[in-house]
């Protein structure tokens, strides 16, 4: 029997009470890679080991509590972290930071993590990632700045949606498949996702979503419930 889930300082309030969060600094440090984990990145650039290191040991601290000790974390053909039987995961990072989610399958089919800077995007992307209806309802009338925030926020509510759709439909989408509708006062956000993908979805489980700004990071969360 594990003791109760880690509630991580920065996103262990975005999911459900039976889900396992973590998160660590993304330092320059690869020598708790097991071995099967290093041959995975042996030939990536040093920012990018870093970053699989870092996933590597939140997502090692979890696995540990879950009664996963020492598992080594390789991935799929689609590059999708491969969990232990039983589980499911996910696991972001930005520049400096990484966060891990991970829970039961029974508890969970899918989760999606996201974390970003909580800086404003640059505006020639926002039609690339939002149709005209998000920016105006959860823009608005902002200034520019804030507006390049709020499609930041939305750009990771959309990327947590993927990871926590994808696995479950096994098609890749893109950004304006999914419309993301914003309640700020609750912090939680509704992904609308396009009817081709949605009808491959189990039956009466859409993801919901979760969202946080603080410390200069956006963080999102999608869960796909199980019940």
């Amino acid at each position: 029997m594990t003791a109760g889930p880690t509630n991580d300082a920065w996103i262990g309030g975005l999911f459900d009470a039976e889900v396992w969060t973590a998160s660590c600094a993304i330092v320059a440090d690869e020598d708790d890679l097991l071995p099967e984990e290093r041959a995975l990145v042996a030939n990536a650039v040093p920012k990018r080991r870093h970053e699989f290191a870092a996933g590597r040991r939140c997502a090692r601290s979890l696995l540990t509590q879950l009664g996963h000790p020492r598992f080594a974390l390789l991935r799929n053909d689609d590059r999708t972290p491969r969990w232990p039987a039983g589980l499911v995961g996910s696991i972001s990072h930005s520049d400096a930071l990484c966060v891990v989610a991970l829970t039961r399958s029974a508890c969970a089919l899918a989760l999606g993590v996201d974390v970003e800077p909580d800086a404003a995007l640059e505006a020639a992307l926002w039609p690339k990632i939002c149709s005209k209806r998000e920016l105006d309802q959860a823009a608005g009338s902002r200034p520019d700045a804030e507006r390049g925030r709020v499609v930041r926020l939305l750009f990771s509510a959309k990327e947590a949606t993927y990871k926590a759709v994808y696995p479950l439909v096994g098609k890749v989408f893109g950004f304006h498949a999914v419309e993301i509708q914003v309640d700020w006062e609750t912090r939680r956000f509704t992904p609308r996702i396009d009817g081709a993908i949605a009808a491959l979805l189990p039956v009466g489980k859409p993801p919901t979503g979760t969202f946080s700004q603080r410390g200069g990071f956006v963080f999102t969360a999608a869960t796909v419930h199980a019940s």
